[in-house]
């Protein structure tokens, strides 16, 4: 480089740019185990005898059409529900039918869906649900008009192994696996169906994974993987204002 003239200024100098700070971890990465589509009387008791072993605390969203009306086997349900909050547990509204509120007759069916569930729920367990999500995770103006009426936010997830699709314990677990290992946001939900048999099956071995990975999390002193319950949902206002209205 040649040397700069007297009274010139010499070659420009850029300045370094400042290093990123590294990102900040959280003290624990939260997630909250929710589960579709129940109750089933098979699969369901299996969940909630895991989920018990473990004190883990989850929410159920029903769909009506699985308990309601007369006979035997729609009181098994019922009870079913019952025990599952004498459990500790939440059931959360998922509609009578499960359909999809965003299609042509959403606007149509939308609110009766919602509302006729939620009056089935009350019947069968003696308290109105307080958690709502849409079958799908669907989206849209028509169904965000009914649920700013009704006064509710759709509860989302996070994390969605889409079991219902998998339907192979171990392919479930391993995405669970890989998924939890790298979280990165401070507070996940979980979406699972206590209808799927692979799901039900699984679940044993993912809450003993996160037992035995929070054990070497505390001796490399990593955050860990705290599991949550709802109530953080619930003191908000609508409840579950502070989770995710879709998949994400």
């Amino acid at each position: 480089m040649k040397p700069s003239k007297p009274g010139l200024p010499g070659p420009a100098v850029k300045p370094a740019k400042p290093a990123k700070p590294a990102p900040v971890q959280p003290s624990a990465y939260e997630v909250l185990f929710t589960f579709d589509d129940g109750p089933r009387l098979d699969t369901t008791p299996q969940a909630l005898d895991t989920l018990a072993q473990y004190g883990v605390k989850a929410v159920f969203f029903v769909n009506g059409v699985r308990f309601a009306g007369k006979g035997r086997e729609r009181e098994k349900a019922r009870e079913l529900m019952r025990e599952t909050i004498r459990r500790g547990h939440i059931i959360g509204n998922h509609t009578v039918h499960h359909k999809f509120l965003c299609g042509k007759l959403g606007p149509t069916i939308g609110e009766r869906e919602i509302t006729e569930n939620a009056e089935l729920i009350t019947e069968a367990v003696g308290q109105p649900p307080l958690l709502f999500r849409t079958p799908y995770g669907s989206h849209c103006a028509s169904l965000s008009l009914t649920l700013k009426k009704l006064n509710i936010h759709p509860i989302g997830w996070d994390v969605d192994p889409q079991d219902w699709r998998l339907q192979d314990a171990d392919k479930i677990y391993d995405f669970m696996v890989q998924t939890l290992r790298t979280l990165r946001r401070p507070r996940s939900i979980l979406l699972f169906h206590d209808v799927q048999p692979a799901t039900v099956a699984m679940l044993p071995r993912l809450l003993k994974w996160i037992q035995d990975e929070n054990v070497a999390r505390r001796e490399r002193k990593q955050p860990e993987i705290k599991i949550i319950d709802y109530n953080y949902l619930l003191n908000t206002q609508p409840p579950g204002l502070l989770a995710p209205s879709r998949a994400g």
